[in-house]
């Protein structure tokens, strides 16, 4: 008898486990078996699909077209109408002011930091810019430190629930 006359053992495919005469599914791969990357991927992925199925309920059910007809332009047209009625909603900007107004608010504001100063700060050249510079300085101190505690407690938030999510 030849080689090739022998019985040849079946070939498995991935995923699967011979025992004996018959194929077993393999158990799905553990958490440990997965790697940071793939469990990134898996949960940008899902995270598209579902914003994917959220648009298209969105557009069918705003302008009526079923899910089968949709295509870029639609969904274009529909972002620009929601956009056109966001704008309404917003505040107008401030009228812009032009360089004759600012020269006398400056010179106001200069003169009424001067009068709380006193007459020794007339001999001082920007009296008046440093006292302002100092007041709002001073004002804005507290409101700099809570906001950068807030953007450090973030960070050490995200850091913490990256870290329980994809630390093995």
């Amino acid at each position: 008898m030849s080689a090739t006359d022998a019985p040849r053992a079946p070939i498995a495919t991935p995923g699967t486990v011979q025992t004996g005469a018959r194929e077993e599914e393999a158990a799905p791969l553990t958490r440990a078996e997965l790697g940071v990357a793939t469990e990134l991927f898996v949960d940008v992925r899902t995270r598209s699909l579902l914003m994917g199925e959220a648009r298209r309920r969105l557009v069918t059910r705003m302008v009526g077209v079923p899910r089968e007809d949709q295509s870029f332009l639609v969904t274009m047209i529909v972002i620009g109408a929601v956009a056109t009625v966001l704008r309404g909603f917003a505040a107008r900007p401030l009228p812009r002011a032009s360089g004759a107004d600012a020269a006398i608010g400056g010179s106001v504001l200069n003169a009424t930091l001067r009068g709380i100063a006193g007459a020794p700060s007339r001999n001082m050249p920007l009296a008046g810019a440093l006292m302002g510079f100092a007041v709002l300085s001073h004002s804005l101190r507290p409101a700099v430190a809570g906001s950068a505690r807030e953007v450090r407690a973030l960070a050490r938030g995200v850091r913490a629930a990256f870290g329980a999510r994809y630390r093995h």
